[in-house]
């Protein structure tokens, strides 16, 4: 494991944008070393599983197998580098080949159905309001795996999409769509041995029997090359799927006779009976030439393996094994289970991964559990591990916001992470805080889990969750006080007593005032001096996608908030998706030309940036709507410091899934607009030196006093004076933390300010 994993992580715009094609500059992803328990978590902010599906493709074009999670829990794609030996287990976390991915949703199967080495992708259709399933042709270039849209052939239908699969129908020159429920994972192979691959998948409209869709490309003469579907067999396997009998199915007692549980049922009714979801696992467990068949269903916590008594161009599941694998230890993850089958060891032979195939409510700790197949031949699948991959990474069950402030005064940032909390059983809430110490150095951060349930917040947990912090000196007191917001409506406030640079000490201010503020639901608080009065404000992101500006009516030692927001939408900031739901998380970060950016998290996992905070309803100028091309699939929650003392600013990001994602940006503002006439000159401000290491002289001739302030990367005063006219001021920085340093001057009566940056080595 590198120490550092400096790579491009990268979001494919859309259907035909996907290779980078936005042309805006990639965020590096890093992967700084984080312990918890004792244990270097190798993959540590890979930014945690919910709902992974699992396939081996070569992404390096080396002929080794990697691995590629697609999470429907955010329709996220993460790519790991198969590093193992035989018989080893040892994969390294390679985000920068996720970039090259189509950005999809629902499922993907990664399968080589041309046998050029480049795997290609199944997956669900891109239409809007379609249950087809679409293709990408993976090809290589400059040994990267990428993809181009599969155009199929429809010959004399003007009406077929041909990016989406079709079959010809009884009458000639009609087709119809393939539809396949978005909720299931439909099985990818070669049933009939002919060397092309097949799809086998429930029907998609009343369900309960699996569709065999032959691909019938070689027997027409085109090779692997083409993909030409046909429904061969609309009773494959001769089962019936109830979905009402636990994991247990309708077998049939004959070869030629499809068991119809609903036979007799009206059509209308048997249409509300339509299938649930199901996940599909094909592999062949006697070693006899035909395909057994794994399946998940939405309803339950088992799998179901059947075996076929048939052969490869006529299944016949005469036996089943409802608590799969009874031999060993049966499947009970809750919700819907998937099954996929890779060779996850390196030793030539396919174990099983299972994981929930649920974007909400599902486990999502203890939810990837590892099958080793231990047999000399065939198949015996022996539980190994319920935290394959996700046990090496951060994860906090479900919904993670970060934090980043110098929690014990050490001089270090670190990380406070809240959740929406994780899967159990119980009815007790479970969202809480995480501290995350930075132990390393102010070069070389590392982190290690201090605490799992920082200040107590579990005892808030059943009546609110989805805790999302946020530091600022509200008091103006020199120290960083916190603010939560939640699901529910209002903040919980905490007043650090300790002073400025020592370990926090954080009381809890139980004033009727934070929980009366109208926050809206899923309230994500920032600390901000919006109006730049002295005084700091609170900007709230909200479900609804707005951010609410509460403006400080108090003084700046005493902040007093009214119940309403000052402004409802601030910046004209609208992060909603067509379903009408936004969840904005902003946060506030300074450029070295004095303008502050407004970088907001939303539904959509991407982050948004504007420029020029101010109290305002009108739009603030956008630079992008995908900043940074960062894309944590689903509900992105940003936090900015200079973890790294390099001068420029990390954004850890949580998401959906549950963990951590870093990136390195680049404070740079990018937007055009029509340039103001200059303002009246005024004496520049002259640091030197820049870099500074001890000391750094400041002149600013104006001919009067001044007062200067000088700030971090996070907003925090590190120190302040006066300094006479025309008089060289030296401040001393060798006790500082290296990294980037905002100066504000002003004359006592305001009428000149300026601003300024330098930076500490």
């Amino acid at each position: 494991m590198q120490y550092r994993l400096l790579a491009p992580f990268c979001w494919a715009a859309a259907l035909l944008l996907w290779n980078n094609a936005s042309g805006q500059q990639q965020f590096p992803a890093l992967n700084f070393p984080a312990v918890q328990g004792g244990r270097l978590l190798p993959h540590a902010f890979a930014g945690g599983l919910n709902a992974p599906q699992f396939s081996a493709a070569d992404l390096n074009n080396d002929g080794v197998l990697d691995l590629v999670l697609f999470d429907r829990a955010g329709d996220v794609f993460l790519t790991f580098l198969n590093e193992g030996k035989p018989n080893a287990i040892r994969y390294r976390y390679a985000p920068e080949y996720a970039c090259h991915f189509p950005r999809l949703r629902e499922y993907a199967v990664l399968r080589d159905f041309n046998g050029d080495g480049a795997a290609d992708i199944f997956c669900y259709a891109l239409t809007p309001g379609s249950q087809e399933m679409q293709v990408f042709q993976g090809y290589f270039e400059n040994k990267i795996l990428k993809f181009r849209p599969f155009a199929f052939h429809y010959p004399g239908c003007s009406n077929c999409n041909n990016a989406l699969i079709y079959y010809p129908s009884v009458i000639p020159g009609v087709w119809l769509n393939l539809v396949i429920a978005q909720t299931d994972v439909p099985g990818i192979a070669d049933v009939d041995g002919d060397g092309d691959l097949d799809i086998l998948t429930f029907e998609g409209v009343t369900g309960g029997h699996v569709w065999w869709v032959r691909n019938t490309s070689v027997e027409k003469g085109f090779g692997r090359d083409s993909l030409h579907f046909v429904v061969e067999d609309r009773c494959w396997g001769r089962f019936f799927e109830t979905g009402l009998n636990g994991c247990s199915n309708n077998l049939s007692p004959r070869p030629d006779t499809c068991v119809d549980f609903f036979a007799n049922d009206p059509i209308e009714a048997r249409i509300k009976k339509r299938h649930p979801g199901s996940t599909l696992m094909l592999y062949d467990d006697d070693g006899d030439g035909d395909l057994e068949m794994v399946s998940g269903d939405v309803s339950f916590r088992c799998l179901n393996q059947m075996t076929n008594y048939g052969t490869p161009k006529q299944a016949w599941m005469a036996q089943q094994d409802a608590t799969f694998p009874s031999y060993s230890t049966p499947v009970e993850l809750p919700q819907f289970p998937g099954a996929y089958y890779i060779d996850a060891n390196n030793d030539g032979k396919g174990d099983m991964l299972v994981a929930p195939n649920v974007r909400y409510g599902g486990e999502d700790r203890n939810n990837v559990w590892f099958y080793e197949n231990t047999a000399a031949t065939g198949h015996f699948f022996e539980l190994e591990n319920r935290r394959f991959l996700v046990g090496d990474m951060i994860d906090a069950g479900s919904a993670t916001h970060p934090a980043i402030a110098d929690v014990n005064g050490d001089g270090l940032l670190d990380i406070v992470v809240g959740n929406a909390g994780f899967y159990t059983t119980s009815s007790i809430g479970t969202a809480t805080l995480y501290l995350w110490l930075n132990t390393g150095t102010p070069t070389a951060p590392r982190f290690e889990l201090a605490n799992s349930d920082w200040l107590g917040l579990s005892a808030y947990a059943n009546i609110s969750s989805d805790y999302t912090p946020a530091f600022g000196d509200l008091d103006n007191d020199g120290d960083l006080d916190l603010l939560i917001g939640s699901v529910a409506t209002g903040l919980y406030c905490f007043l650090n007593t300790a002073g400025p640079g020592k370990p926090m000490q954080l009381q809890q201010d139980f004033r009727p005032m934070w929980a009366s503020m109208n926050t809206g639901t899923f309230g994500a608080p920032f600390i901000v001096d919006v109006d730049q009065d002295g005084a700091m404000d609170i900007i709230v992101g909200r479900r609804n996608g707005s951010i609410a500006y509460f403006r400080n009516i108090g003084a700046p030692d005493n902040p007093v908030f009214a119940a309403q927001p000052t402004i409802s939408r601030l910046g004209a900031i609208d992060t909603r998706t067509p379903i009408g739901v936004g969840f904005s998380r902003p946060a506030v970060i300074a450029q070295p030309n004095g303008q502050r950016w407004v970088v907001c998290g939303n539904l959509d996992g991407t982050l948004e940036a504007y420029t020029s905070l101010s109290p305002t309803d009108a739009a603030f100028p956008l630079v992008s709507k995908t900043w940074g091309n960062v894309d944590e699939g689903e509900r992105s929650s940003p936090a900015f410091g200079d973890l790294d003392g390099d001068g420029k600013l990390e954004a850890v990001v949580g998401n959906l899934r549950g963990g951590l994602s870093i990136f390195r940006t680049e404070l740079q503002d990018c937007t055009v607009s029509t340039p103001a006439p200059p303002p009246a000159a005024t004496p520049a401000v002259a640091l030197w030196p820049n870099p500074v290491r001890h000391s750094l002289r400041l002149e600013w001739p104006i001919g009067q006093a001044f007062q200067w302030a000088v700030s971090d990367a996070l907003g925090r005063l590190v120190t302040q004076g006066t300094s006479a006219p025309d008089t060289p001021q030296f401040i001393p920085v060798s006790d500082w933390a290296p990294g980037l340093y905002y100066l504000r001057l002003y004359t006592p009566d305001g009428a000149r300010q300026e601003q300024a940056s330098f930076v500490k080595w």
